[in-house]
């Protein structure tokens, strides 16, 4: 599995959830290999999301799908305020219930 993690800084993490909700969620929907997508409140000015995927390839592919949606959303445009820090790799270790 390879896990990729954005963290954004927004002036509203709540409005970054509508707008992952309603719009970027159905895109990454589509990229073969999902396991799991998460999108988390880290703080007032924050938002980090965790995708979960079987190939490095479907991981690489969400950050260039997000960066898209992000440039062609106008809602995601206001809502982002800076291009996300990008954490991206192997799970080496896991525990799933």
């Amino acid at each position: 599995m390879y896990i990729t993690i954005r963290r954004y800084k927004t002036d509203s993490p709540k409005e970054a959830a509508r707008v992952t909700n309603e719009g970027f969620i159905p895109l990454l929907s589509k990229i073969a290999g999902l396991v799991a997508y998460y999108g988390i409140e880290t703080g007032e000015d924050s938002w980090t999301t965790v995708s979960v995927f079987e190939t490095p390839a479907g991981a690489e592919e969400s950050n260039r799908v997000a960066a898209e949606f992000v440039k062609n959303n106008p809602d995601a445009a206001r809502v982002v305020k800076s291009k996300p820090e990008i954490i991206a790799g192997s799970v080496s270790a896991h525990k799933a219930k």
